[in-house]
């Protein structure tokens, strides 16, 4: 285990380190210039001016040691500053992780219940009108474009009725004001999990059938199985199991569909910022960004096999030998 350790954070240091080349070359290779987006064009700066700025940026050195220099800052802890407005770019990438995190893992722990218990229920019912209901549902979720959805449920719920807030985290005036903080939860949650239940839903389905499959042909019926175990397939965990595995890339889900949740009911979380700094060429902050979401994926792997193991004990002893 303990071989099988050092080679898992030696995967990840390597895989940081490439994400942060890769991410800087792209960086690098995109149309626009950090420099006059500053002032909102070049045509406002003079060749002198100019020329000033990207010194003290450090963007007139060769692309090799513009890198070396910010990987050797950042791996001290200076983070640098936005070139945007000046802040500490540690600051706001907290204060988007932290609003990310909160509705990231929200989003996945409903998203988890939701698919195991919807899931029992088809794959127990298979081929009746619950079944039916319940994959109707897991094909329209999977099929919804979130972005699409977010915007019904702002014209339904805010626009229209007026029940609950459209975009933030808090309203003016509430700051910590918990219940406050909660209705401007609901709708970014009920636009993801609404999204993403659909491939844990039918995933969880085809387990129980296989459970069921199984213990049939060892001379079970479906009524005492059914009786036995109240409605649920055994072995629970070969149900949760799926939803694990597969929400690797999910938890908490901060890329593809909760960056565009973010961006539409305006959650100030890392996926909005990203996208934010993304078109004003704010290198530093873009870096810090990439990286996060990037270390983020790779600890939700981690997770997802942490979990996986704790379900089957038994997979313990492959540890050492992946």
């Amino acid at each position: 285990m303990g071989r099988y350790i050092l080679l898992r954070t030696v995967s990840i240091i390597l895989q940081l380190l490439v994400i942060s080349l890769l991410a800087f070359a792209i960086m690098k290779m995109a149309p626009g210039d950090p420099v006059a987006s500053l002032v909102g064009g070049r045509e406002f700066m003079t060749e002198a001016d100019f020329a000033r700025v990207a010194h003290n940026l450090g963007l007139d050195q060769p692309v090799y040691a513009q890198y070396i220099m910010w990987l050797e800052k950042f791996l001290h802890g200076d983070w640098g500053h936005s070139i945007r407005d000046g802040r500490d770019v540690r600051a706001v990438i907290w204060a988007g992780l932290g609003a990310t995190l909160v509705l990231g893992i929200i989003s996945w722990v409903i998203i988890a219940v939701v698919s195991v218990v919807l899931g029992c229920l088809a794959g127990m019912r298979a081929h009746t009108t619950t079944d039916y209901a319940i994959s109707s549902f897991a094909l329209v979720s999977f099929a919804t474009p979130p972005f699409w959805l977010g915007l019904i449920l702002i014209l339904v719920f805010s626009v229209t009725f007026d029940l609950l807030p459209s975009s933030g985290r808090v309203s003016h005036g509430a700051e910590g004001d918990l219940a406050d903080y909660l209705r401007h939860l609901v709708l970014p949650v009920t636009c993801i999990v609404l999204t993403h239940a659909g491939p844990y839903i039918r995933l969880v389905r085809g387990s129980v059938r296989d459970v069921l499959g199984t213990v049939l042909l060892s001379g079970c019926t479906c009524t005492w199985i059914t009786s036995a175990y109240s409605g649920m397939a055994l072995p629970p965990a070969k149900c949760a199991d799926p939803v694990c595995d597969m929400g690797r890339p999910d938890f908490p889900p901060a890329g593809g569909g909760a960056f565009v949740v973010e961006w539409v009911f305006g959650w100030p979380g890392i996926g909005r910022l990203f996208l934010q700094v993304a078109m004003a060429r704010d290198y530093p902050v873009l870096m810090a960004a990439v990286l996060v979401t990037g270390a983020l994926v790779i600890i939700g792997n981690l997770l997802a096999d942490a979990c996986v193991i704790w379900l089957n004990p038994k997979l313990q002893r492959f540890g050492p030998g992946i």
